[in-house]
């Protein structure tokens, strides 16, 4: 979904494409060889739920794949997207079924819905700068990473 009524510039819509790309190819489809050509070498990265990421391109791709381990059945789903020029915000939707070892914590069998907000700067076609949150404590609660303290009361 995108803000109805608003007419994007070309480079808004060019650097829209860039973050659909990476989120349909890199992350549902875990294609993380699409880090070399739309990740800028120096990429920075800041938030991520808490998770610790290494700068540049191949930190990316560790991500990815972690991911993908724990959950490979997943789908990133954006669910809306809108641009001021380079600068990209993205509201995403990870499902899948926690099969794989995600964090330490082994297979759990658990379907997952987490929510994601991305702010992202595109540069000449290239994600330089990204901010991201995601309810990682609620992710890890329901894979059993986490116990939850509300449990029993």
């Amino acid at each position: 979904m995108t803000d109805t009524g608003h007419v994007y510039t070309a480079e808004e819509e060019a650097a829209m494409a860039v973050i659909r790309r990476w989120c349909d190819e890199g992350w549902t489809q875990g294609k993380v060889q699409v880090a070399d050509e739309i990740i800028h070498p120096n990429f920075k990265v800041h938030g991520a739920g808490g998770q610790v990421i290494e700068p540049g391109i191949e930190g990316l791709k560790q991500l990815i794949l972690a991911w993908r381990t724990g959950f490979p059945d997943a789908v990133q789903r954006v669910d809306e997207i809108f641009a001021v020029g380079g600068t990209v915000c993205v509201r995403l939707t990870w499902e899948g079924t926690h099969l794989g070892e995600f964090l330490g914590v082994p297979p759990s069998g658990q379907k997952v819905s987490v929510g994601t907000i991305g702010i992202d700067r595109v540069v000449d076609g290239k994600v330089v700068e990204g901010f991201g949150e995601l309810d990682m404590l609620g992710l890890m609660t329901t894979i059993g990473g986490v116990k939850s303290t509300v449990e029993g009361s």
